[in-house]
């Protein structure tokens, strides 16, 4: 299932991508670093940070000088750490996210420029694991396929010839529903609530897929 869950979010950014008959479409790949924690109710009280991965591809179309969409696809590392009585353990969780945003255009010069970004992101559980203190990795069996989020950030490009820019991105993420199924005990459900959050940066390249915009 989650399988095809992570293939379906594939074909639908490269079906956007395929439209790129019409002006004002890029695309692109990005790459930097995921931030990572965990947040709600069952969260522990002494977590920092997992350091991981966040990248992928992306593509847009502006539909004006000033606004635009984007939507990306990428590989989160999500989780957190813990320790406790000097043993370090990690919640490690991977996903394909799907953010879906809307991008407002600052121009700060000739050829800079400043974008703000904010949209919905779905996002699709690939694996999870916990890992103990002597680095022994256990699956975690009660995990939720899909996660839902949401992401705002801001970016700074260098606009180059041809349409062609490169630069980075910086933004907040927040899961808005908790990652693990609810717990049933007799008659009993206890809900779960522990949802993920993070802070990514990332570098990016863009080059146009269609015709210039207007």
């Amino acid at each position: 299932m989650k399988r095809i869950a992570v293939l379906a979010a594939i074909v639908a950014v490269v079906g956007f991508a395929a439209q790129a008959d019409a002006a004002g479409m890029y695309g692109g790949v990005k790459g930097g670093v995921n931030f990572a924690n965990v947040t709600g109710d069952d969260a522990p009280d002494d977590t920092s940070m997992r350091t991981g991965f966040l990248g992928g591809l992306f593509a847009g179309k502006d539909v004006s000088d000033e606004f635009g969409f984007r939507l990306e696809l990428l590989w989160a590392q999500k989780g957190a750490e813990a320790d406790s009585a000097g043993a370090t353990t990690k919640l490690k969780m991977d996903y394909v996210d799907v953010p879906l945003l809307f991008v407002y255009h600052l121009p700060a010069g000739e050829s800079v420029r400043i974008d703000l970004f904010a949209g919905p992101s779905f996002n699709f559980n690939v694996s999870g694991k916990f890992e103990g203190a002597d680095g022994t990795e256990v699956d975690i069996d009660n995990m939720k396929s899909f996660e839902f989020g949401a992401v705002i950030g801001a970016g700074i490009a260098k606009q180059l010839a041809g349409g062609k820019a490169f630069g980075l991105d910086a933004r907040y993420q927040l899961g808005a529903t908790s990652v693990f199924d609810d717990v049933t005990v007799g008659t009993t459900t206890i809900e779960s609530d522990l949802k993920t959050t993070g802070i990514g940066v990332m570098a990016f390249f863009q080059v146009p897929l269609g015709g210039a915009a207007e």
